[in-house]
């Protein structure tokens, strides 16, 4: 996967309803570590899930690419 193919979106977070839908509903971050969690821990599981699945998306990628090397 070449760099800077994919962008993050950048948005504000303005209320807990935005925070809800960003971490619990998008990032399927469980709800209970979203309500009862320090912000900070919830921060970290945030950075971490995000890290897993950029890993999870890259290994995927590269199972294409040597699928794609198989069929030539």
């Amino acid at each position: 996967m070449p760099k800077g193919r994919f962008r993050i979106p950048k948005f504000e977070v303005e209320d807990i309803e935005d925070m809800y839908t960003y971490y619990v509903t998008i990032l399927k971050i469980s709800e209970d570590i979203f309500w009862n969690a320090d912000y900070s821990f919830l921060l970290s599981v945030v950075e971490n899930k995000v890290a897993y699945d950029g890993y999870l998306q890259y290994s995927k990628y590269l199972q294409t690419k040597e699928l794609d090397k198989k069929k030539r």
